[in-house]
């Protein structure tokens, strides 16, 4: 999906930008140096990792667990309300999972090229931190590849996700957030498969850290 390229690049680019002005503040900033902390506005954060996706269903027996590095971008909107925090984030990543079958599956390639999620969050806040869950829809694209019959399928997978984390605010544009995450991406039916069962679904559980802009 050349969306979820441009997507995940935009947001990249422009978080190496605002970091590398920034890279003079190496350090969290004082209490007196913060300007009054507001958590209304703009957040735009890069992530990038390996991880492994969990197939499941009938069809997913020898398959193997797709393995590989994923890198894109999360942009969201949060306004706050007292010390609550409602919001919507989106992401968009590329994804290098992939795995190759083993005994009766031996030919056949599993990958996952994208994924993607839309997310409410809802947060509470205290001094310089913020504690938040968020929950929504999660959409990712998995092929699986017969090369013994030459037949290959793509399917857009369809699901949920939810999480929750924490963030403490550096400076007065940045905050450091760690947050896990559990998607699961439903299932669907692959032609591409020998066998009479031929339902597979995905999940992948996430833990991710990194600074995020805040603007």
């Amino acid at each position: 999906m050349r969306s979820v390229l441009k997507y995940g690049s935009i947001a990249l680019a422009l978080k190496i930008l605002v970091v590398s002005a920034q890279a003079a503040s190496l350090l969290p900033s004082s209490n007196d140096e913060l300007n009054p902390i507001s958590w209304s506005g703009f957040i735009i954060a890069p992530y990038f990792g390996y991880e492994t996706l969990n197939l499941n269903g009938a069809g997913s027996a020898g398959l193997g667990d797709p393995k590989g590095w994923r890198v894109g971008g999360e942009l969201d909107y949060d306004y706050q309300i007292g010390n609550f925090v409602v919001g919507i984030a989106g992401d968009a990543f590329y994804t290098w999972y992939d795995s190759n079958g083993s005994g009766p599956q031996n030919g056949i390639n599993t990958r996952l090229s994208d994924y993607e999620t839309v997310r409410t969050r809802l947060g509470y806040t205290f001094g310089r931190w913020m504690l938040f869950g968020t929950g929504g829809v999660a959409f990712g694209n998995l092929e699986i590849k017969n090369a013994l019959s030459g037949v290959s399928q793509s399917q857009m997978l369809t699901g949920w996700t939810a999480g929750g984390g924490a963030e403490w605010v550096w400076s007065n544009n940045l905050t450091l957030r760690g947050e896990v995450a559990h998607i699961d991406l439903g299932s669907a039916k692959f032609d591409s498969l020998p066998t009479p069962n031929r339902d597979v679904g995905a999940t992948l559980d996430l833990f991710k850290i990194d600074f995020v802009t805040r603007f």
